[in-house]
């Protein structure tokens, strides 16, 4: 189920990879009128570069990734700094159709992807993901620099 993403390269990702600006997280918070009500979803969320810090924002944060040790990281990184409202789920873009039977009733007011877009089978994604979210919610793909299917090489 993992990408290459365990072990040691898990450790270095969690060490060195620039997280997101305050202004990115005011974003996305504005455009999905985020308040502390919602569940939002990070899907792909790595070592919780997103879903940490979007914690305070909201209700609760689902944090999902097929890497172990990312979720675990990810969950080391709560932790350290006291949130207390994400849960994390082992589990790519081909699990959120049973993410939604899991969910039941509730609705997200966003799904996030950092970075991850080109791991997923995005039109597939995009249709599960659809039924899911309450009224004026979608999807979010933020990046941290070009992302790599805009860059301009081999």
């Amino acid at each position: 189920m993992t990408v290459g993403f365990s072990g040691d390269v898990a450790e270095y990702y969690a060490k060195f990879r620039r997280g997101y600006p305050p202004q990115a997280l005011d974003a996305l918070q504005t455009a999905f009128a985020l308040n502390t009500d919602d569940i939002v979803l990070d899907l792909g969320c790595g070592t919780g570069q997103l879903a940490v810090p979007l914690a305070s924002r909201v209700r609760s944060v689902i944090g999902m990734d097929p890497e172990p040790d990312m979720l675990r990281l990810a969950r080391e990184a709560a932790v350290g700094q006291g949130v207390q409202n994400a849960m994390w789920i082992l589990g790519a873009d081909t699990d959120v159709p049973v993410l939604g039977e899991l969910m039941g009733q509730r609705s997200l007011a966003m799904a996030v992807i950092g970075q991850a877009l080109h791991w997923m089978q995005h039109e597939a994604l995009f249709r599960a993901l659809s039924p899911l979210f309450r009224s004026g919610g979608g999807v979010a793909v933020v990046s941290n620099g070009t992302p790599l299917w805009l860059q301009d090489s081999d």
